[in-house]
């Protein structure tokens, strides 16, 4: 039973999206659940954030936390799946764009967690997680100083980024030519050490959404990146609030992201597409995707 999306966001350190209070049990049984329906890689969306970690660290002083990162890499590594980890991201907007404390911050962060995790065989990865739609906030220096550190430290685990379209959704006002331009410089300055990139696909508005992603495609292709696709299993406008998104617009925009999508994750099963979900409507979510989506 294998669906068209194979890869999920993992957001343990909740900040937009309430925490669903799992067990050790109830994490290793969505586990089980995402590999039934071909979920291959977990991505950890934030690793750091607003003074908490989901590892134990002697940096950032969180000796007391969980690791939770150890616990999913090793449960992951039984199931044969591969594991993002998203890098450290002060607040919201990075101290308001301090790349320089943005960068000395990760170098740390970097160093511990390649320490602490390099030898578990599910860790293949690193994500950004200082998302923009846009060159603001020093972004090309953030994600050029970033990306560096991870290829530094080892320059065969992939890098990825998630960002958002600059549209009237996101309270933008980009056309397609516009958002071409404005990322075409934003690449110019991190080629070769951005692997993937993956659009946050509710942030274009669906009857435009082929042609935002068609023009991010031929970008990518340009920078020597894969071009994945990140399929939000949230609505974005019900009252201003995530709930899991209606089948049949999940369903439209997979069909959509099938001309050119090289790899597809979301944001993210766990709430929105789990058949163990604090949401019923995510239950239900979960079995017309797997009817529909069955082999």
């Amino acid at each position: 039973m294998i669906g068209p999306i194979t890869g999920t966001f993992i957001d343990e350190i909740t900040y937009d999206i309430p925490s669903s209070n799992w067990t050790k049990r109830q994490w290793k049984r969505d586990l089980d659940n995402m590999r039934k329906v071909g979920i291959d890689t977990l991505i950890f969306i934030r690793g750091g954030f607003y003074g908490k970690t989901i590892y134990p660290s002697t940096y950032f002083h969180t000796e007391n936390t969980e690791d939770f990162a150890g616990f999913i890499l090793e449960e992951a590594a039984k199931r044969r799946m591969k594991v993002y980890m998203g890098l450290h991201i002060s607040d919201i907007d990075w101290g308001g764009g301090d790349a320089k404390g943005e960068i000395e911050r990760n170098r740390h962060f970097i160093d511990e967690v390649y320490e602490r995790y390099n030898g578990i065989p599910s860790f293949s990865g690193w994500y950004i997680p200082q998302e923009a739609s846009k060159n603001e906030l020093n972004i090309p220096e953030v994600m050029k100083g970033l990306s560096y550190l991870c290829k530094e430290k080892d320059s065969a685990m992939p890098v990825l980024i998630s960002p958002y379209f600059n549209t009237h959704v996101t309270g933008g006002d980009f056309t397609v030519s516009q958002h071409a331009e404005e990322w075409h410089g934003i690449f110019s300055g991190c080629a070769g050490q951005i692997d993937a990139c993956a659009f946050q696909d509710g942030s274009a508005p669906i009857e435009t959404m082929r042609e935002y992603f068609i023009e991010t495609k031929r970008l990518c292709d340009e920078f020597g990146m894969a071009h994945w696709v990140n399929t939000e299993t949230f609505e974005r406008d019900v009252r201003r609030m995530y709930y899991p998104i209606p089948f049949n617009l999940l369903k439209q925009k997979l069909d959509i992201h099938r001309e050119y999508a090289e790899k597809i994750i979301t944001f993210e099963f766990s709430h929105f597409l789990s058949p163990q979900s604090i949401y019923p409507s995510a239950r239900n979510l979960n079995r017309l995707y797997r009817s529909y989506y069955k082999k």
